[in-house]
């Protein structure tokens, strides 16, 4: 029987220990081609979150943090200290709580265009929080209605193709979302492994202020924001440069959220950068 402890990859490499957190609805082998690119230079490894865990249930938990601590304790239970923390979206967030509490589990972040909002945005959802309506958010609706079931991975990865999310991709990431990101299920089909349930409840819980998280923290940060990103938007990149004791941010050119699949070997070449030199 699979557990929690075994949702561990070790994707190779020397150098220093980095470990990869994914985004909401990404299973760490989607970021393929950035993984094994940043194992030139790092030892590289990763971990499945809960709502990829067979049977866990998105109702049991009603904020973020439950996630950042199941982060916090498996990095604990394997002994880990002194990691580089890489996230995508999510996966940035949940670094940042995990080295909120444990700062001593990390001696760096790197958060990939992480879901931190500031001003208005982060009032206005804070507002619609408060009065139930989190559940009204578009990206929610569109996590819910997500089509789950697929004949063959070739239609997934044909359709898939066509939307704006995996607009821009580099060869072979989209080949290893539709590897990864569909298990059988059965009669000849296809399901999600990311379950939509699990993906609409993350983004129904989105926390709207990270702010006493980053001004706590004194590790060194590293933002890396794409040029158009919806998610992380120039006013929360600004704020962060400013509030954080000693964070940076880099913006590259031509891509948006999905910039770790749209430019991993420039993600690579700033994380090997901030790191290495």
């Amino acid at each position: 029987m699979v557990t929690p402890h075994d949702r561990w990859r070790d994707w190779g490499g020397d150098g220093p220990l980095l470990h990869f957190a994914h985004a909401n609805g990404f299973p760490p082998a989607a970021y393929a081609v950035l993984l094994d690119r940043l194992a030139w230079d790092f030892h590289v490894v990763s971990w499945e979150g809960r709502p990829l865990w067979p049977g866990s249930d998105p109702t049991a938990i009603r904020s973020w943090r439950p996630l950042a601590k199941d982060l916090r304790n498996t990095l604990v239970s394997r002994g880990l200290r002194g990691l580089i923390g890489v996230g995508h979206s999510l996966g940035a967030v949940l670094s940042l709580m995990a080295a909120h509490r444990r700062p001593d589990l990390f001696t760096a972040l790197v958060l990939i265009d992480p879901v931190i909002f500031s001003g208005t945005r982060a009032r206005g959802w804070a507002l619609m929080k408060a009065f139930g309506r989190g559940d009204r958010l578009y990206l929610v609706r569109g996590a819910r209605g997500r089509r789950e079931f697929w004949p063959d991975r070739e239609t997934a990865r044909l359709c898939w193709a066509a939307k704006r999310t995996f607009a821009g991709w580099v060869d072979g990431a989209l080949d290893d979302y539709v590897e990864d990101g569909l298990v059988e299920a059965g009669s000849g089909r296809f399901r999600l492994r990311y379950p939509r349930t699990w993906e609409a409840r993350i983004f129904e819980l989105t926390p709207h202020d990270l702010w006493r998280e980053v001004r706590a923290l004194d590790l060194p940060i590293l933002a890396i924001r794409g040029e158009t990103s919806d998610t992380f938007l120039k006013g929360a990149a600004r704020k962060l440069e400013r509030v954080g004791r000693r964070a940076r941010v880099v913006e590259i050119p031509g891509t948006g959220h999905m910039v770790p699949m749209q430019a991993p070997e420039r993600v690579a070449q700033e994380i090997r950068r901030f790191v290495l030199e």
